[in-house]
């Protein structure tokens, strides 16, 4: 993967090639699972507390204080959910189809907004780290799991204040397979570009295809 280079003006993406957006964030299911956890264990902890008066033992206290685990998951969902809204809207251009073993093709991820703009105390360069994963996603037994296949990292760097988008290329290996199902419904390939900037954490699903010989 090449070096990535950034342009500080609010481009806006070409109508050329496939505009890919983030992937849904996750920050409003956890706030949804932490909401129903702290109204459940709220109730159960006032009736522990209505019952057990002075004589609590270990198990009611731990059960009377489980609603701060809700707290601290809600607080974790609002902070995700606000690095997200300090980022911005973002999107990836990719100008020519991705396929295993396609070497040096072009992308650009833009920040629809500028980077930075969100921010209250505005830096001059914001650190930026991009990362390629194939994951491997098994359903087919009792548990999830996750594989991942191969990975590589861009070289960290820092981009300026207002920058409107990235350039870089994109160079995967060809022993992989594509994006999709293997045959079955419960086993996919999943590619993506993992963004990090401004503290926050975001992911491009990357469509790779597998080139089919005439």
């Amino acid at each position: 993967m090449s070096v990535l280079s950034a342009a500080c003006n609010n481009t806006k993406p070409r109508q050329t090639g496939r505009h890919v957006h983030v992937e849904a964030a996750r920050h409003s299911a956890v706030i949804v699972v932490s909401v129903v956890w702290l109204l459940v264990t709220a109730a159960f902890a006032w009736q522990a507390s209505k019952q057990c008066g002075n004589s609590c033992f270990t198990d009611e206290y731990l059960l009377m204080f489980s609603p701060a685990a809700g707290v601290m998951l809600l607080a974790y969902g609002c902070r995700l959910m606000y690095l997200r809204k300090r980022l911005g809207d973002m999107v990836l251009q990719l100008p020519q189809p991705l396929h295993p073993g396609c070497r040096a093709v072009p992308a650009t991820l833009y920040f629809i907004d500028g980077l930075g703009q969100g921010m209250r105390h505005p830096a001059a360069a914001y650190p930026l780290a991009l990362e390629v994963v194939c994951t491997h996603v098994d359903n087919s037994g009792e548990g999830k799991s996750n594989q991942i296949l191969w990975s590589q990292k861009f070289k960290d760097t820092r981009i300026a204040h207002g920058t409107g988008s990235a350039d870089f290329t994109l160079n995967l290996p060809a022993n992989l397979p594509g994006s999709g199902k293997l045959g079955r419904s419960d086993i996919k390939i999943i590619w993506k570009l993992q963004v990090r900037v401004l503290s926050a954490k975001v992911s491009f699903v990357l469509p790779v295809k597998v080139l089919v010989s005439s």
